[in-house]
């Protein structure tokens, strides 16, 4: 009776899982055609300002706790208005899959295993499953902060070939972040999430310094700061995105220099422990099958 009751609990919580799995998989795709392509994508009335299907208030998400959860995810590349309570729903079901399988499977699998033996294993995946979706959240913002720093220097480019064009600041971004590819998919939307914050009221300055916060970047935030002295001082705007962008495509140059130096000392491990034993073994393996053939003549 007990290993059924664990079963149907298992069960439940794959279900739960995999449902919400599809539904968050579902809202990616909507923001990937949304932004994925430079042509504007027309939705039906009111899929884009739908809000999350389920309160974060009734999994016991207090305001302050929603905002912070809000920003990691965006910073994560989840901008969906549901990604709070995609997320919590998530990490409820793993919190009540992954231990119940694990019990259920050292039951099953593993019969010799002792109530001790059982409650170590289910308490380690509890925190397994604690501990996952925040490292899965801060692996997916480590990777989009390099895909950012990538893209920040074209970015400035198409900024700076804008403005002398003759557009101004707002329309250069606006314009600027129509043109990034396909690759740029949350860069883009960064910055149409700035696009509509400027709209609504925010000067430039504070949706730049948003920005910058948004993308977690030393240098997103050097740009908002020159921006500021730029429009406060009055200075030449293109001379100063010029400069800047040279500053930046060097220090990605420096970066890529610093990572290949550091390629020789990480492969001596690896070249010592695997590729120089077989290479040993090649060239003394027939010295030695020769000696013992004579030894044992």
């Amino acid at each position: 009776m007990i290993l059924l009751l664990i079963t149907i609990l298992v069960f439940a919580s794959g279900a739960l899982l995999a449902a919400t799995g599809i539904r968050l998989v579902g809202q990616r795709d909507r923001v990937r055609r949304r932004y994925g392509v430079i042509a504007t994508v027309d939705f039906p009335d009111g899929e884009e300002t739908r809000g999350p299907w389920i309160d974060p208030a009734r999994l016991g998400f207090d305001p302050a706790a929603q905002r912070v959860l809000r920003a990691e995810l965006i910073r994560a590349g989840y901008f969906e208005p549901s990604a709070v309570t995609t997320f919590a729903l998530s990490r409820i079901a793993l919190l009540s899959f992954l231990p119940l399988a694990g019990f259920a499977a050292g039951a099953v699998l593993l019969p010799v295993f002792g109530l001790m033996e059982q409650a170590a294993l289910t308490l380690t995946l509890l925190a397994v499953a604690y501990y996952l979706p925040r490292a899965y959240l801060s692996r997916r913002q480590r990777i989009l902060e390099v895909r950012y720093r990538q893209t920040f220097p074209d970015f400035l480019d198409m900024l700076v070939v804008c403005i002398n064009a003759g557009l101004s600041l707002e329309a250069a971004l606006q314009r600027a972040a129509r043109e990034l590819g396909r690759g740029d998919t949350e860069f883009r939307t960064n910055l149409d999430l700035m696009a509509g914050e400027m709209r609504a009221g925010k000067s430039t300055g504070e949706a730049l310094r948003t920005l910058a916060e948004r993308l977690c970047l030393r240098e997103a935030r050097s740009f908002a700061a020159l921006l500021q002295q730029t429009i406060e001082l009055g200075t030449d705007l293109t001379q100063a995105l010029t400069v800047f962008s040279d500053e930046m495509r060097d220090k990605r140059m420096a970066r890529a220099e610093e990572k290949a130096a550091a390629l020789p000392p990480k492969l001596t491990l690896p070249l010592g422990l695997f590729i120089f034993p077989v290479v040993l073994i090649a060239v003394l393996a027939p010295a030695v099958m020769r000696i013992m053939h004579v030894l044992a003549g």
